[in-house]
């Protein structure tokens, strides 16, 4: 691992945490695969289908896994090759298509959570339940504040004559 030379405080901060958030994915990625053939977004999406009834629309998708909507076109193409999903367009409105988490989806998902949780496990144990705490706090300000950021320049992008 390489520190980074920096003393602006709050430039290596976020460095460091850029560099943790990758490290903490790659290694959470390896190990679901590895224990339940599973990348860390299709855990999430089965985790948003499940939390949301069973039924979501791609963008809704999208939104929850922080991917871009084209990435989750084939997200779902793979998850319903391996009868995780189903997907038909909407009864109401054609344009739509749902999203439909199924038995074996809701089996693989209950299956994985714990393997999931071994990981978490792992990344955090030297994190005092305080701390972790403290740690979400800051990380629900960051996630905010970017989240803001980027509604700002995809509302400005928006505006920009082609």
């Amino acid at each position: 691992m390489i520190d980074i030379e920096q003393k602006d405080t709050v430039l290596r901060t976020f460095m460091l945490f850029v560099q943790t958030a990758q490290i903490v994915l790659k290694y959470t990625d390896a190990y679901l695969y590895r224990k339940a053939r599973l990348s860390v977004v299709k855990l999430t999406a089965l985790k948003a289908l499940e939390t949301n009834n069973g039924v979501m629309t791609p963008s809704e998708i999208a939104e929850w896994t922080q991917t871009e909507r084209h990435n989750i076109t084939t997200l779902v193409r793979r998850m319903k090759r391996d009868g995780l999903i189903t997907a038909e367009r909407n009864i109401n409105n054609k344009k739509y298509l749902n999203v439909m988490l199924t038995d074996k989806g809701r089996e693989v998902l209950k299956q994985a959570i714990p393997v999931a949780k071994e990981a978490v496990d792992h990344v955090m144990s030297s994190i005092t339940e305080d701390n972790a705490a403290l740690l979400e706090k800051q990380l629900r300000v960051l996630r905010q504040n970017t989240y803001e950021a980027l509604r700002g320049i995809t509302f400005l992008a928006n505006r920009i004559p082609q």
